[in-house]
Order: structure tokens, then C-alpha cells, then sequence
């Protein structure tokens, strides 16, 4: 844009960020899923140090909540608040959802479409998942189809407060909102019949077949691990926002004892995500031109540099390599020649840590060294420092900011992933000005790049010789060994899935020899799982 003989650009900056937690066990005054929202934007606001910043907000965009299902969320919050943007968004599931919001937003405020964006999401699941086992119910406002209590009540299983169930659909049918996002099915009908439905089952594959791409024993996986995440935990001791804020050892970690069975072979619980936690976190972004005129102090104002999405082959059956991300390779590069720089140039990470292996699957295909990695988290983690349903990549993003002012020629690289390693979005963040305008076209090419990959065929009606390509063995509340999942190759190279027979001995040695590699023999099962024997 030009004014006379100046040149205003419109670089994309954030210029607010909140956060919010609440732990108290009572249910009567606990703050719901939008009052935490409120909370977290009340901080932005603060935080800008603009206090009628609210006024000039003209996109609102709301991450999809979880724990309690509003009949209009944007709606209630603009009402609490006394907004009235001309643009209001709910979103559909993914933990890409808030990196993602992000970049779009960047290019509507660079455009010129919008010039303030105000991005919050939040969760009360710690307060809704007591609140149905002690019987109470909660005074907030009525959801679309009954409460959420009794929504939960139906659904909270014997997992819901021990591990991440990830991502799940909400009936948006009766909803008078935009809605945006991807309303694909994470699994296909294929995958479920073998077990495959729920992060906790799936993700352990890409553990395993990770595992054996690095060639580590199943012994010095489990130490890797182990170390590894006690590393995040201890970040996560040092965050005022951490649901955990406390230091867990690496053996505390890795053994198994009755407070930390193994949920999916090799994770135990407390590698686990954590989606029980209250919860919230939100940015005001705008261009630098806007923040001028507010009179926003410079050194509030952090740069987004570059900024890439793209989707992996969409179903876990069609995955090239279980230990690699094509889609994250593409982003990282993207962003980074956005950015104008090298990977060996970004002071801090936080690559989405809803398991161990998400981050360790995404730094090896932006090509870090999984012999000598960096911290790959300033907040501590989903399962340390809480996963806060869809919307924790919007704590990564205010933490980042908060880094960046404190050492403004830092460099911050933040990644989240939605699904099973599936949907993915990256952003740069920086206190330095770009040298460079804010231009994503090239990026189009990204996804029908990903999209012409040939995947392996898949055999639904298996037969014959096979080997494990990659497995994992599920163990029940008690902590007992319960099925086995295994996706193997046949002879003609077609991958298939199928279980085992239940055999405890064998689910034993598959904890405890390396079955990646491993010959058996699969029988087609018709309308039951496949069966694979050795």
C-alpha cells in the first residue's frame, strides 16, 4: 500500500497473547469451557496494552471445543465480551486447527480483507469429567443436544481421564455458525475393525515402526524414550500454565507400576496426552501498519514469517513411511524459504507432542539429528504440560511470542498436527522485521505434490505369507497385555492389517523380541479382523 511517496507494508504480527488455567476440584464456581476463553482474552488484551483493542476486532475465530458442546460458542463469547466483528468462526476437529488459523489470518490481514484477527480456543474437560463421576450438573449453558454431562456420561469409558482420545466429531447439523475446517473421518472402516479408532491404539504404530527405521532394540528404545520425555516434563516444571507442573524422572516415566500401566505397547501412561485439564489460550494478530496506528509498543509486536499447511495421505493405511511425514518435510521447507533462512538458524521449537513419536517423526523429516536433537518443546508437552483438546498449539504460539520479546533476533519454529500425523501446520515467529512480504501462492503446489505419492496397495482380503511392517499390543485398565494390531506386507508387497489370536505368551514376546521384520502367515477374516500368526 502507498501513502504519498511512503510505502506501508503490511507485515502479519501478533500482538496479544493470553493465557488461562484453572485447577480448582469445585464445581460450582468452576469457569466453563467460553468463561476460560473470556479469561485468556482478557490477558490479550492486557498483554497488547491496547484496553479498547476489542472495539476493532473484525474476525473472531474460535477453536473447536470439546468438553462442552455449545449451540453457539462464537456467539455467547462475542455476547460476554459486548464484540460485534464482522466475521465469526468455529472450527471442525484438528490440533492443526490453531497454527492453521493463524496463517489464514495472515493472509486476510495482509491482503487487506481484516485488520485485527482474534484467535482463542479453550477447555474445561477436568471439570466436566469430575463433575459427571461425582453425579453434579453443571450450570452452564445447555448444548446443542442435551448437556454435556450426559454426553460424557455415555462416552467417558475407563480412558477418558487417563489418556488423549484425540480428535472427535461434534454435531454441527442445528449450528447458525460458519464453520470451517475438515469434517473427514480420521479412520477408515477398515482400520477400525482391527482396533485402529483411537490415537492411543494408532499412534503406537508410528512408535514402533520408528523404532525400527532407527534400528534401536526394543531396550534402548524404551531408555530413548524415557529420556526423551523427561525432558519435556521438565519444561513443563517451569510453566505457570502447565497442568503438571512438576519434574518427572525418566524412570518414573518408563516403568511400568500401578499408577502407570502401559496403555499401547511401548507407551506407558504418562507418555500418554492428557486432554483432563482446564485450559485456555488466544492471540490478536494484525499488520504492523494497524499496530502503528493503535500506537502499539514495538517491542510487543512479534513477526510471523512464514507459515505452510498440508495434509498427509489421509488414511493411516495409505502412509508411505510410517517413520517420515512427506507433508512435514514440504511445510518445513516451505516456511523456511519464506522465512529466509536455514533450519540450523531457529533458536526454539515446539513440534505438536501429542506422543512421544510426533515430535521425533516431524524432526526427522524437517532433518534434524535424532542423535543430538534440541529441545522439541518450550511448554512442556501435551502429556506434561496438558492437551487442551484442539487448541494447544495456541499455547506453543503465546509462549513463543513471550520467548521472542525476551530475545527479539530469535527465530521460533512451531508445528501442530491434527488426526494421526495427518493434517499439518507450521509458523515462523520473529522480532526481527521480514525482509520479505507475506506471500503464500507458491504453496498449492505443496498438496498436489503429496496427493500424487503412490501409496502401497492395501489387501483387504489378505492371504498368505506376510511381514510385520509395523505393530502395537493394547493392555486393558489392569494393565494387562489385552490384542495386538499389526499392519505387515504380503508377498506381492500390498500392506494388510490384522490382530492375533489371543495369546498372552505372544503378546509377551512381542514386548519383548522385535517383531518389525518378523515373518507370519495372515487369514482373510471376512467380516472379523484378519488374523496374522507365527
Amino acid at each position: 500500500m502507498q501513502k504519498g511517496w511512503i510505502v506501508v507494508t503490511r507485515h502479519p504480527i501478533i500482538i496479544g497473547v493470553g493465557q488461562s488455567i484453572n485447577r480448582s476440584v469445585e464445581f460450582e464456581n468452576a469457569p466453563s469451557p467460553i468463561g476460560l476463553a473470556k479469561e485468556a482474552i482478557q490477558n490479550c488484551v492486557s498483554d497488547c496494552g491496547c484496553l479498547n483493542i476489542l472495539s476493532y476486532v473484525d474476525s473472531l475465530s474460535v477453536v473447536n471445543i470439546l468438553s462442552w458442546q455449545y449451540t453457539d460458542p462464537v456467539g455467547l463469547l462475542c455476547e460476554m465480551l459486548d464484540i460485534r466483528p464482522r466475521i465469526k468462526e468455529y472450527t471442525l476437529i484438528g490440533g492443526n486447527t490453531p497454527q492453521w488459523l493463524v496463517n489464514r489470518a495472515a493472509d486476510k490481514i495482509t491482503s487487506g480483507e481484516i485488520e485485527i484477527a482474534l484467535l482463542v480456543g479453550a477447555e474445561a474437560m477436568y471439570t466436566v469429567t469430575k463433575a459427571v463421576r461425582a453425579g453434579y450438573t453443571i450450570p452452564w449453558p445447555v448444548t446443542a443436544s442435551g448437556s454435556a454431562n450426559q454426553q460424557l456420561s455415555a462416552s467417558l469409558g475407563d480412558t477418558l481421564s487417563d489418556v488423549y482420545h484425540g480428535d472427535s466429531q461434534a454435531d454441527h447439523s442445528r449450528s447458525p455458525l460458519t464453520i470451517i475446517g475438515d469434517d473427514r473421518s480420521g479412520t477408515s472402516a477398515h482400520e477400525i475393525l482391527h482396533g485402529a479408532t483411537l490415537p492411543i491404539q494408532i499412534y503406537p504404530l508410528f512408535e514402533n515402526a520408528l523404532r525400527g527405521a532407527r534400528g534401536l532394540s526394543i531396550e534402548k528404545h524404551k531408555m530413548f524414550l524415557s529420556e526423551f520425555c523427561a525432558g519435556f516434563s521438565e519444561i513443563a516444571s517451569q510453566n505457570q500454565f502447565a497442568w503438571f507442573p512438576k519434574a518427572r524422572t525418566s524412570s518414573e516415566i518408563g516403568e511400568v507400576s500401578d499408577i502407570n500401566r502401559i496403555i499401547g505397547f511401548p507407551y506407558t501412561k504418562f507418555m500418554n496426552s492428557v486432554i483432563d485439564v482446564n485450559q485456555a489460550a488466544g492471540v490478536i494478530l494484525t499488520s504492523d501498519e494497524m499496530a502503528e496506528k493503535l500506537s502499539i509498543p514495538k517491542h510487543k509486536r512479534v513477526y510471523l514469517h512464514g507459515g505452510a499447511e498440508a495434509i498427509d495421505k489421509w488414511f493411516v493405511s495409505d502412509r508411505v513411511d510410517y517413520s517420515l511425514s512427506p507433508a512435514i518435510q514440504e511445510i518445513s521447507r516451505a516456511t523456511l524459504e519464506m522465512t529466509g533462512i536455514d533450519l540450523d538458524q531457529v533458536s526454539f521449537f515446539d513440534l505438536y507432542s501429542c506422543f512421544p513419536c510426533a515430535p521425533i517423526v516431524a524432526a526427522k523429516s524437517m532433518g534434524l539429528d535424532l542423535d543430538s536433537l534440541p529441545p522439541l518443546t518450550i511448554t512442556g508437552g501435551l502429556p506434561y504440560f496438558g492437551g487442551a483438546g484442539n487448541n494447544y498449539t495456541m499455547h506453543a504460539i503465546a509462549e513463543a511470542v513471550e520467548r521472542i520479546r525476551q530475545h527479539p533476533n530469535q527465530y521460533g519454529y512451531i508445528s501442530a498436527l491434527g488426526w494421526y500425523i495427518t493434517k499439518h501446520a507450521a509458523g515462523i515467529y520473529s522480532g526481527i522485521e521480514p525482509t520479505k512480504l507475506w506471500n503464500r501462492q507458491g504453496q498449492y503446489y505443496i498438496q498436489q505434490k503429496l496427493d500424487a505419492m503412490e501409496s502401497p496397495g492395501l489387501a483387504l482380503d489378505p492371504e498368505g505369507p506376510a511381514v510385520v511392517e509395523t505393530y502395537t499390543v493394547m493392555h486393558d485398565r489392569q494393565g494387562n497385555p489385552d490384542y495386538a494390531i499389526v499392519v505387515a506386507r504380503l508377498q506381492d508387497g500390498r500392506r494388510c492389517w490384522a490382530n492375533t489370536e489371543k495369546d498372552m505368551a505372544l503378546f509377551v514376546a512381542m514386548e519383548s523380541e522385535e517383531f518389525i521384520g518378523k515373518p507370519g502367515f495372515v487369514s482373510y477374516g471376512g467380516n472379523n479382523p484378519n488374523i496374522i500368526k507365527f
